[in-house]
């Protein structure tokens, strides 16, 4: 098994990522990584590592990235807008496909809570995902951000900046990500999807409700999608019994 350093470029901007391969020559089946809200390509308590690299044991291969302004890549927070994470997502899943180790007829999408609307909205527009899973996605990302700021005001220096940013635990938050956040509709997008999709999600999650994962399963269908629950658990599963539970579902899941 091999992790390579790698980049690749979206309008002229730097991406960084991380390639796993497993032994042999391949063509590998492949999963493309996305991140959460303020979260980069390693996440919390370096599960998306974990993931990748007990994907890489099972023979696929995996690429963990950074969206634009987050993590290593080039860019400024306060610049990305949701639609740009799609774009970004877009131009990873193209530089991942057409590796000679990668069968790109067989490459999946995974992603953690915003990097889930994501995942459903590039699987709903793009007909080759052989499989989508969902960790604690966001489905209506207007709807959630727009209660966040009715329920849980901001004291300064938080919250409303001079020059309309807003500033979430260090994080400046730009206007155009405010204002971008109608622009994309996971709910909507991923009923088009129709391939095998997983669904997890904790039933303590306290910053996407459990009731999103509900809304991903009536969209895509029980036809397609299996939604398993995480019983106690926060948004990133951060609990070793939780975390091993996440892994084991989604390997043995993407195995089949």
């Amino acid at each position: 098994m091999s992790e390579l350093p790698v980049t690749f470029t979206n309008h002229d901007q730097q991406l960084a990522g991380m390639l796993h391969l497993p032994d042999g020559a391949g063509p590998h089946p492949a999963v493309l990584f996305c991140h959460g809200f303020t979260g980069d390509r390693i996440e919390s308590h370096f599960i998306f590592v974990k993931m990748a690299r007990l994907l890489t044991g099972a023979g696929f291969a995996a690429l963990r990235f950074d969206f634009r302004g987050s993590g290593e890549s080039e860019g400024e927070f306060t610049d990305m807008t949701l639609p740009g994470e799609v774009d970004d997502a877009r131009v990873a899943l193209a530089w991942l496909r057409a590796r000679p180790e990668v069968d790109a007829g067989h490459v999946s999408i995974l992603g953690l809570s915003m990097g889930g609307a994501v995942a459903a909205t590039i699987a709903g527009q793009d007909p080759g995902i052989h499989k989508l899973a969902l960790w604690s996605a966001l489905a209506d990302p207007l709807e959630l951000f727009q209660a966040l700021a009715r329920s849980e005001p901001l004291p300064p220096p938080l919250g409303p900046q001079p020059d309309g940013a807003f500033d979430v635990g260090g994080h400046l938050v730009g206007a155009g990500f405010i204002a971008s956040l109608g622009q994309v509709r996971p709910l909507e997008a991923v009923q088009n999807f129709r391939r095998p999709a997983l669904i997890i999600h904790g039933s303590a999650d306290p910053t996407v409700p459990p009731a999103h994962a509900e809304r991903f399963l009536r969209a895509i269908g029980e036809d397609y999608a299996a939604l398993h629950w995480i019983e106690g658990a926060d948004h990133t599963y951060a609990a070793h019994v939780w975390e091993q539970r996440v892994m084991k579902l989604t390997l043995d899941w993407l195995a089949r």
